[in-house]
């Protein structure tokens, strides 16, 4: 479950999340530099992960990369990305990814967002 705010004239989105299924949460900031025309996002969870990722719009959403390979399991690193994706319905599928190289990238989960219904 996420709770997703844009603050800051648009120019700042937070997101706090927590895992339905195990006692794991985090939380993202996600900021565009109008210098570098690029939105960035420092993300973090409670197992300590931190990820700082870079990138912008795409015809259809938004793809965020590593510059440098980050630990996605003990003793294991990898590029990753993610990339957000509007839905016809509404919805906005995140696909996350990894890569050895930062050229060849697998699936690593596919997540839907959609508004929760208000209580």
């Amino acid at each position: 479950r996420s709770s997703i705010r844009a603050e800051d004239s648009g120019c700042v989105i937070t997101e706090h999340w927590i895992s339905l299924t195990s006692p794991y949460s985090g939380r993202s900031l996600n900021i565009y530099d109008r210098e570098s025309a690029r939105w960035e996002q420092f993300w973090v969870d409670s197992t300590g992960a931190r990820v700082h990722l870079i990138g912008g719009p795409t015809a259809a959403g938004m793809r965020v990369t590593t510059a440098a390979p980050v630990l996605v399991a003990p003793g294991q690193r990898a590029y990753s990305r993610m990339t957000f994706t509007n839905n016809g319905d509404g919805t906005v599928l995140q696909l996350g990814e990894q890569s050895a190289d930062g050229q060849t990238w697998s699936t690593a989960y596919a997540f839907i967002y959609r508004r929760r219904a208000e209580e």
